[in-house]
């Protein structure tokens, strides 16, 4: 049974015990090889048997996600849109959904082997509080998985930031509605250097990729210039496809610092409570690690493993 906000799911409990394995598509979608999913799957270790799915929209991307996955992982969507929700119910009955804000997740502590936040914070005034509670729920060691546009030399091609500066000559436009729509109106892009700012010290960064140029960017401010000074939304919905198809192309490209695209994979510094108390007994003894992980900070981590 899906759980949109279910009593099982109510209050701080472990929403994997409402997920029911072996209910996933037997064959891996398009999605499950491209783009900021299939980056997910690939990057997932394979420990990570409880994946939670913050802002999945649809779900579609969590399908693609566990579809024959070689493991038997279970995945569990939290979305807050409630239109998205009910097509998540409709299109994937058998996947669990949380009506939640990534910022306050009504969920137990540790209950996560991995954390995804798949182009999520750059929706959110506040990505230090989602990511808080990202680390939260994630067990001592989880993963967590975050994507996000990279401030470089394209961020200029951004569609929603762009229709927001037009929008605001023409007060008459519409605004732009469901996941493309953000706080305060502005898409934000981050620097390397600032989402791993934002990852430590609660994770350490284990791999970052830099993709695109942006070209689905071009596409939207296409589709919306169609759909609004041109008023045919007829014929802007038949060219949203355009817009995957652009943006799986644009994602396949490294492009290192002018990129579009930066996603990174993290491990959570959370201490286990035997690790807690072996370090709480070592603090006071010489070359104690602040972290207790003895691990290389974030930007050497990135320099050793961009890919």
């Amino acid at each position: 049974m899906s759980a949109l906000a279910s009593p099982s799911l109510a209050g701080r409990r472990d929403p994997f015990a409402a997920a029911r394995p072996g209910q996933a598509p037997a064959r891996p979608r398009l999605l499950s090889h491209v783009g900021r999913w299939g980056r997910a799957r690939r990057w997932l270790p394979s420990d990570a048997l409880r994946v939670l799915d913050i802002g999945c929209a649809g779900g579609y991307g969590s399908v693609a996600i566990v579809a024959r996955a070689r493991e038997p992982r279970l995945i569990v969507g939290v979305e807050r849109d409630p239109e998205l929700l009910a097509r998540a119910q409709r299109h994937f009955p058998w996947l669990p959904m949380i009506d939640a804000d990534g910022g306050e997740l009504p969920l137990a502590d540790s209950c996560a082997d991995a954390v995804l936040l798949l182009d999520v914070i750059e929706h959110d005034a506040e990505p230090e509080r989602v990511l808080a509670e990202a680390h939260r729920v994630l067990r001592p060691g989880g993963t967590i998985i975050v994507s996000v546009p990279h401030r470089g030399p394209t961020r200029h091609l951004d569609a929603v930031n762009v229709y927001a500066a037009l929008r605001r000559r023409r007060p008459s436009w519409p605004e732009l509605e469901g996941v493309v729509g953000t706080d305060e109106e502005e898409h934000r892009h981050f620097a390397t250097e600032e989402l791993a700012g934002l990852l430590e010290p609660q994770f350490t960064v284990q791999r970052m990729a830099r993709t695109g140029v942006g070209l689905q960017e071009l596409v939207t401010l296409a589709i919306l210039a169609v759909r609004v000074p041109l008023h045919a939304p007829r014929a802007a919905r038949v060219l949203m496809p355009l817009h995957l198809i652009a943006y799986i192309f644009d994602d396949l490209l490294p492009t290192g610092r002018f990129a579009y695209h930066i996603a990174m994979r993290g491990r959570s510094n959370k201490p286990s409570e035997t690790a807690s108390a072996v370090d709480g007994r070592a603090a006071a003894g010489p070359g104690a690690q602040a972290n207790g992980t003895g691990t290389p900070d974030a930007r050497e981590a990135i320099e050793r493993n961009m890919s």
